[in-house]
């Protein structure tokens, strides 16, 4: 019995891979290989354009999944951009109005440094992500 597991149809079909597939099952077998009423070309350019259809789809669903994903992290990396700067005029504005009304100033720094961690997380992701997409397009 083969290690892996190939349909009855197709284990009389000598193809390419079959005696890799044979020779890694151990000892000698034991049944020879029957003939079947199937033509065994047909059902090995069946397979083939069953595995290349779904090959193409996994690719495809693959790299749609990763540009939607690159889409949605450029678009997240714009909007910190965006909100960096406006919060930080914002905080200006503030330690303006605070100091002018006698209170002590907010310290914003850490609040500062975790907005530019994750400025800086979403920009390695952008590029992975990029990478990965470039990757399933040349596939």
């Amino acid at each position: 019995m083969p290690v892996i597991p190939i349909p009855r149809r197709v284990r009389s079909f000598h193809g390419p891979h079959t005696t890799c597939m044979h020779s890694a099952c151990g000892p000698a077998r034991t049944a020879q290989l029957v003939r079947s009423k199937y033509n065994n070309f047909d059902l090995y350019l069946k397979s083939r354009l069953m595995y290349g259809f779904v090959r193409f789809l996994l690719y495809f669903g693959c790299s749609l999944f990763t540009s939607l994903l690159w889409v949605a992290l450029s678009a997240l990396f714009c909007l910190q951009y965006v909100g960096v700067r406006v919060f930080l005029r914002l905080q200006y504005k503030l330690s303006i109005i605070l100091l002018l009304l006698g209170h002590q100033r907010l310290d914003f720094s850490l609040l500062n440094d975790l907005l530019i961690y994750c400025m800086h997380v979403t920009m390695f992701l952008v590029g992975g992500l990029g990478w990965c997409f470039m990757v399933f397009v040349d596939m």
